[in-house]
């Protein structure tokens, strides 16, 4: 509820409201309204930024409100993560967004957010400021690479990590929300590409640590790019191990799977199928486009030193028959010892998780005598 001073100032419209800069130190007064946001430098309110328009947005009176209006932009105005169509009221404390340029509105009176504001919501905050963040990721080399070991099953012997990839960025950490801004940009492909160069940049040419590096599903609907970036990440390291990660979801055209498995071949690169089980077991594809690893997704590894005798029987004949189409088989998210060695039994012959270790930097050195390398 608001205090009566701050109902005193809403009724006569003595509010000042501001609108603070969410990605640097920098607080915009609203001076008058209607205030028109944009580019252009007659607007009262000028966000120079290059997804905002020229007349982006506009700032309206609505009695003892405050309404936001899209003027037609390009990239489009947003309130708390979701975008407007037709004019909406604003509150206290609601994060703005001009196309990927993001601000909270502030008050200097006591009025506090409204009650049914939805800027409560961490996620649709988290979006937001990654939205305003995500062109300083591609530009600015703001990635921080990590790697999780893969050991070997029998041993606990570190075979090669998994390379995965923080931020930074205050808003863009989480490797989800990274991807959630890069999809509204239409630009996953070009995040992963990046990832899986800076993820290579951080190791040492000479150590030549096994690295499985990922791909984004949406990188196997434009095949010649994806197989230009695998051609150019060979040339920087011609002899360094390396298997892409591709997810089992995404691997649905066995014509393009035997595709890239030959451009594999040629680079001297191996394949792996990751979250295996996450969906539907692709059998079809195993046998038509054979990877080299199989990575059981962690829904089928967790809790398996406990399961009923089916399930464990399942993944038991599942990894039976990786082995014998000749493809190594990788437990994924083994948390503890009992699911280590439950999988040990089942016969999986290399195990991922926190049991082994947490993503970090590269600590010791690798084995190659398992498979080649």
């Amino acid at each position: 509820m608001r205090s009566l001073a701050a109902n005193l100032l809403h009724a006569r419209g003595d509010l000042q409201w501001s609108l603070a800069a969410q990605d640097r130190d920098e607080v915009i007064p609203i001076r008058a309204l209607p205030a028109q946001i944009g580019r252009h430098p007659g607007v009262p309110i000028r966000v120079v930024h290059p997804t905002v328009s020229l007349v982006h947005a506009e700032l309206r009176q609505l009695g003892h409100e405050l309404e936001l209006a899209d003027l037609s932009s390009r990239n489009g105005t947003f309130i708390n993560g979701k975008r407007i169509v037709q004019p909406q009221l604003v509150h206290a404390d609601d994060l703005l967004q001009f196309g990927a340029s993001v601000f909270r509105l502030q008050t200097e009176g006591p009025l506090q957010p409204a009650l049914n504001a939805t800027c409560q919501s961490e996620e649709l905050g988290d979006l937001a400021l990654a939205l305003a963040q995500f062109e300083k990721l591609l530009t600015d080399s703001s990635v921080l690479p990590a790697y999780q070991p893969i050991v070997t099953a029998d041993k606990g012997d570190i075979f090669a990590y998994e390379a995965l990839a923080r931020s930074r960025l205050f808003g863009l950490e989480k490797p989800a929300v990274m991807f959630q801004a890069a999809e509204y940009f239409h630009m996953e492909a070009e995040l992963s590409r990046l990832l899986r160069t800076e993820e290579l940049k951080l190791t040492n040419a000479n150590d030549r640590p096994h690295l499985f590096l990922n791909t984004h599903p949406v990188e196997l609907t434009d095949l010649k790019r994806l197989i230009l970036s695998l051609r150019e990440m060979r040339t920087t390291r011609p002899d360094q191990p390396l298997t892409l990660e591709v997810h089992e979801a995404a691997a649905v055209d066995p014509g393009s799977m035997k595709m890239l498995r030959l451009v594999l071949d040629d680079l001297d690169m191996k394949l792996a199928y990751d979250d295996f089980g996450a969906g539907q077991a692709r059998l079809h594809e195993l046998v038509e486009a054979r990877p080299n690893f199989v990575k059981f997704d962690r829904k089928m590894i967790t809790g398996l030193d406990k399961a009923d005798a089916s399930r464990r029987q399942l993944i038991e004949t599942l990894v039976g028959m990786c082995r014998q189409l000749g493809i190594v088989t990788l437990a994924e998210g083994v948390e503890n010892a009992g699911e280590a060695k439950a999988c040990r039994a089942l016969g999986f012959e290399l195990m991922q998780g926190y049991h082994f270790g947490r993503p970090g930097e590269l600590k010791r050195p690798i084995l190659a005598t398992l498979f080649g390398r």
